[in-house]
């Protein structure tokens, strides 16, 4: 599942019940929109509400609260978080329409005998990380698009003579011409 569900209304509260982080877009990405500007690795408490008005979207059935519970930890683990979801609301014959809650509980994921992964390094999410040498070009590409949301095919990885790389090369061929500056 890629994106929240169409037409949501999501929202984020603190302890005290302040909005954190709202969207209805259904494209909001709880990773940036919570952790990004945090200067504190202590844990975030926060609780999320989601409701949609999508018409394949009827009732808070198990299967539609399983569907946000995996959108929520994907958006968080991507970039290096764990989180704990606690579900407020029941699932039952609620309407999508009304909001479901969850307390969540965010942890940076840092691997601490990393010392370029540590704490103080925010940058440790999936979205700073290498790509892998044996990847293909084109699917780094793809990756790089949906990591920021940008629009299919706008993303193009050049050679050192600023030529389209291939999208069937590897990446360690890519870097490997690079190094080399051929």
């Amino acid at each position: 599942m890629n994106q929240w569900p169409p037409h949501s209304k999501i929202a984020c509260f603190n302890s005290i019940g302040e909005v954190i982080a709202e969207s209805k877009r259904s494209r909001l990405d709880l990773s940036d929109s919570l952790m990004l500007w945090r200067k504190s690795c202590d844990p975030l408490f926060c609780t999320i509400e989601v409701s949609t008005k999508d018409k394949k979207w009827k009732t808070w059935n198990s299967e539609n609260v399983r569907k946000i519970e995996s959108r929520i930890a994907y958006d968080l683990e991507f970039d290096a978080y764990k989180v704990k979801i606690e579900r407020l609301s029941q699932p039952g014959k609620t309407l999508c329409d009304k909001p479901f809650k969850w307390n969540l509980e965010i942890t940076a994921d840092y691997d601490e005998e990393d010392p370029a992964l540590n704490p103080v390094n925010r940058n440790s999410g999936s979205r700073f990380r290498a790509a892998r040498s044996d990847a293909s070009v084109k699917s780094i590409q793809s990756s790089i698009e949906e990591v920021y949301g940008l629009p299919r095919g706008c993303v193009c990885l050049l050679t050192p003579e600023k030529k389209k790389a291939s999208p069937s090369s590897s990446i360690k061929k890519l870097r490997d011409k690079w190094k080399n500056g051929q």
